[in-house]
């Protein structure tokens, strides 16, 4: 078994209260990974300890967004992306709009 190349894995803390953890892994492609990569991006409520928003991949969602979080973990909204890199774009334009109704 081949060992995952990492693309991406960054932390950054955007304020006191939220955390971002970007993880990219180029994969074999599988039917789980069809794309190739393996892609988790979070938004971390640091103070109740809870992910806000995550965007992933894998089968049979491709990447996805988990917006409704901690309170709905099962719903998914499906991304209309390309790659890994369109779907970085849009986890930041919904971590935006987590931030904006958090103020």
């Amino acid at each position: 078994m081949t060992k995952a190349r990492v693309l991406l894995d960054k932390t950054l803390d955007i304020s006191e209260r939220f955390r971002v953890e970007l993880k990219v892994f180029e994969v074999v492609a599988s039917q789980k990974h069809p794309e190739g990569v393996k892609a988790r991006y979070a938004l971390i409520d640091v103070v109740r300890q809870v992910p806000r928003l995550v965007v992933d991949n894998h089968a049979p969602f491709s990447f996805h967004a988990h917006a409704n979080l901690p309170e709905a973990p099962e719903d998914r909204k499906e991304l209309k992306v390309q790659d890994y890199l369109e779907a970085l774009d849009h986890f930041w334009k919904l971590v935006t709009e987590v931030l904006r109704h958090e103020n």
